[in-house]
């Protein structure tokens, strides 16, 4: 259904909405913080997974992005993007697809995470006239994928890369989720910081080795959120939940809550004063449990915004339960009739706009500008 020119308020709930003016500003402030830098911005996209997205967090070049999923390569490859960073680590299976992608793309981009792939990739010739271009997934803390920073086996796949008939080295890739970890400002920007030092003294090795090294980059929404002298001596920074930001990174200090672009919209379906709570339209389906127990509250899963005494603190499938965040409160039913609205602010906005098929993007009057549509699988 189009719901374009209209309000919010006729839309059906639940819905995620995106506030237009806030994504812009949050975009230009990351593409300001790497220009102000003389570095680039690979913008991750699995956050929203939606062209109009990729086109803000790219400045309108569509140029310079990296991806979670196959399909959101496609999709922007369909779109007219190009420099696209398949930030997932290759295995074969996915062979079929990144050929076609590396055919299509003036630049198209793997990310290998073990030396198994890397020989997968030179056993099986790309496209005419082209090389699989890879990044090094590197590990400086996160504890995900990646070789550790300081192994001699990066240099070992490194030599390995450079010596390859069908390969191409682009460079070294890190994120930084360990910074979400942290408790306070100062933690982030020691965990980026650290990082930062791990891979340009990673870079410095290689090169010591003979190894030519391109490109070295860090990112996590987290770390590149707090302006640093230390983002220079990188290439790139690839941060991507900024695009919308949410709860989480406000606790972090990346943001305030005026700056979470993405919300989403509930309405009122009956109030229960013995319990102290009301129940809305939004369950499960809608809004990831993600950070009860990492929140203000301990039950909290989500704030309620514009209403600082109240959080959703339970879900079933499709209903949600809010109350007082006090113990010492009770919801005035006056203030939220049954059918009435409320905004809830997402824990985790990725896994949030993931529920979702369609995000309404509205004005700063609440008037739907934009239906965007987010690819969806893998």
């Amino acid at each position: 259904m189009n719901y374009i020119g209209k309000h919010i308020s006729a839309l059906a709930t639940p819905a995620f909405i995106v506030d237009k003016e806030k994504v812009e500003k949050n975009c230009k402030r990351m593409l300001d913080l790497a220009r102000c830098n003389g570095i680039h911005l690979r913008g991750q996209t699995k956050t929203h997974k939606t062209v109009e997205g990729g086109i803000a967090q790219t400045g309108g070049s569509k140029r310079k992005i990296v991806t979670s999923t196959l399909v959101e390569c496609e999709m922007y490859a369909d779109q007219g993007f190009d420099d696209i960073l398949y930030g997932f680590p290759f295995i074969q299976s996915h062979l079929e697809r990144v050929f076609t992608l590396t055919e299509r793309l003036e630049e198209f981009h793997l990310m290998v995470a073990n030396l198994e792939a890397c020989q997968i990739l030179e056993q099986n010739a790309p496209p005419p006239d082209k090389l699989w271009s890879v990044f090094l997934k590197v590990d400086c803390g996160n504890a995900r994928a990646g070789v550790w920073w300081e192994d001699q086996e990066a240099v070992e796949i490194v030599k390995f890369l450079q010596g390859c008939q069908h390969l191409k080295f682009e460079g070294i890739y890190a994120h930084c989720g360990n910074s979400y970890a942290a408790d306070s400002v100062g933690e982030v920007e020691r965990v980026r910081d650290n990082s930062v030092d791990m891979m340009v003294r990673l870079a410095g090795k290689l090169r010591e080795a003979g190894l030519e090294c391109p490109n070295w980059g860090v990112g996590s929404t987290p770390s590149c959120s707090h302006a640093s002298n230390s983002f220079e001596s990188l290439t790139e920074i690839h941060p991507g939940n900024y695009v919308f930001y949410d709860n989480q990174q406000v606790g972090l200090g990346s943001c305030g809550l005026s700056d979470v672009a993405g919300k989403v919209l509930t309405r009122v379906l009956g109030h229960y004063p013995k319990r102290r709570q009301m129940l809305v339209d939004c369950g499960f389906t809608a809004i990831t449990k993600q950070g009860k127990g990492a929140q203000r509250h301990p039950a909290m899963i989500a704030p309620v915004d514009q209403h600082p005494d109240l959080m959703l603190s339970n879900m079933t499938q499709e209903i949600g339960f809010v109350e007082p965040i006090s113990s010492a409160d009770n919801i005035d039913a006056t203030l939220h009739p049954v059918g009435s609205l409320l905004k809830l602010i997402p824990y985790h906005s990725c896994a949030s706009a993931a529920c979702h098929p369609v995000y309404y993007v509205h004005d700063s009057q609440g008037i739907i500008q934009e239906q965007w549509t987010p690819c969806r699988g893998w």
